[in-house]
């Protein structure tokens, strides 16, 4: 093999292995959030599985994460059926073991990049009360999903 159609495809592995060391995965302050969310909202114990506080573990690789390829920020967020017990939302009805969630919209703010959020199924009965407003939180935001959830009209205000 000559010289150069080797280097060449040296300069394509490393290109699309993310450089000489491969990447970092997800943003630190971003994999940190997710295991908020997931410690403090999200606790269905047969969801988000891979979400785990691993040295090293990428978040962009994680169940219902989705990342940017190349800044590595996360862009969506697929959290449907998340919380213990939202099974019963299928089916049209309120499991009463489970009471309505009020989820913290600061949560959200390291995501700045953040597209695609859907929270579908949880029985989310409003936002906690909290200086930072929707419109902060979510200022990327392009897709926004709540089907099955309890909000009322005023979600729409905010």
């Amino acid at each position: 093999m000559e010289p150069k159609p080797l280097w060449i495809l040296l300069t394509a592995l490393v290109f699309f292995s993310g450089g000489w060391f491969g990447t970092e995965g997800c943003l630190e302050q971003e994999r940190i959030a997710l295991l908020q969310l997931k410690s403090n909202f999200f606790s269905d114990p047969f969801s988000l599985l891979d979400w785990v506080d691993v040295k090293g573990s990428d978040c962009c690789r994680w169940e219902r994460v989705e990342c940017n390829i190349t800044s590595r920020r996360v862009i969506g967020l697929d959290l449907n059926f998340t919380r213990q017990g939202q099974g019963d939302v299928l089916y049209g009805y309120h499991n009463v073991d489970v009471p309505y969630g009020y989820l913290n919209v600061s949560l959200f703010l390291p995501f700045q990049e953040l597209k695609s959020l859907t929270l579908s199924g949880n029985q989310i009965g409003d936002f906690v009360d909290n200086p930072v407003s929707l419109s902060a939180a979510f200022s990327k935001l392009e897709i926004l999903g709540l089907r099955g959830d309890n909000f009322d009209g005023n979600i729409f205000s905010s």
